[in-house]
């Protein structure tokens, strides 16, 4: 069986550099070079500069069982938008996301699905800003084959699974705007979502969080975003310190690695609360990345099993 090979190029005229395989195609804005395009991105992705700047990647779409997956690594602008059309052979435009942004003022990541049947034909993927620059670091396209992961007990849900296994459930790839995880119980086991968007926190935002009744365990999860890879956040829980969460280190083929080693995108972190440091009623709690950096967090789980009765 031959070895599968990856072939590093880049755009000279466009800056763009690339990593071309047959199920996905990766480039690099801020890189210059030659790419070598695979078949299915039949002609050179084009840049327009225009008071909404846009670059078109002109599609055809692969296999009726695949659907698209779209990430795409930026550098977010305050006030600013970055939508995302597919523009069929005729010229019409669907809206896939009115803005990628999250206003975190950050560089950032979103993953779109795209199904196959909204695809329909050949046609092109529009990223739209609002700006003059597009705000655009990296690209990545995949054909992928979704798979169905049980989510919730006993509710199969939908879920994407890409390189390096990332799991994301169908809101988060929808395009439509991130909402906060649902609630939901396991016996006697909650798991409640207590941020409600992303959010700065680098000036000490305290998360209020009330408990009706003691808790035998609890546990932490956190998306969070600006950490860098050596370094770490702390959690506070009612003026006293936990300790630091447990930081993932996304998989190599992540297109939020820059080419200096850096990374760009939501990191999970998770921490285990020694018992008795929650009360009952009002807790606080806050986290503390390295001084005078700026950070943000979306989705800020708790999950507690109570004391039994």
């Amino acid at each position: 069986m031959l070895p599968r090979t990856v072939l590093l190029c880049a755009l000279l005229t466009a800056g763009l550099s690339a990593a071309v395989r047959a199920d996905y195609f990766s480039f690099d804005l801020t890189s210059p070079g030659r790419v070598d395009f695979p078949a299915w991105i039949p002609q050179r992705p084009v840049a327009a500069a225009k008071d909404h700047a846009e670059l078109a990647l002109p599609i055809i779409p692969g296999p009726a069982d695949t659907d698209l997956v779209l990430t795409v690594v930026f550098r977010e602008e305050p006030g600013s938008f970055l939508a995302v059309y597919w523009q069929d052979r005729d010229g019409r435009r669907q809206l896939l996301c009115a803005n990628l942004f999250e206003n975190i003022n950050l560089p950032n990541q979103r993953t779109l699905l795209i199904n196959r049947p909204e695809l329909g034909g050949p046609g092109k993927l529009i990223l739209q800003s609002s700006e003059r620059v597009l705000n655009i670091l990296r690209v990545r396209i995949d054909w992928a084959r979704p798979g169905v992961v049980r989510l919730v007990d006993g509710i199969p849900n939908g879920a994407l699974i890409t390189t390096g296994d990332k799991i994301y459930s169908p809101e988060e790839v929808d395009g439509t705007p991130l909402t906060p995880v649902a609630d939901s119980w396991q016996g006697v086991t909650l798991l409640t979502s207590i941020s409600e968007r992303a959010e700065r926190i680098e000036h000490g935002t305290a998360f209020p969080v009330a408990l009706a009744a003691k808790v035998n365990r609890a546990r932490v999860e956190v998306l969070v975003n600006g950490l860098p890879l050596d370094g770490a956040i702390r959690l506070w829980l009612n003026g006293r310190l936990v300790g630091n969460l447990a930081v993932e280190v996304p998989d190599l083929n992540d297109p939020g690695y820059s080419r200096d080693g850096s990374f760009v995108g939501w990191r999970k972190a998770t921490v285990m609360l020694p018992p008795g440091l929650l009360t009952v009623g009002d807790n606080t709690f806050q986290f503390e990345g390295p001084a005078n950096l700026p950070l943000a967090i979306r989705d800020f789980l708790v999950q507690v099993t109570y004391a039994a009765h």
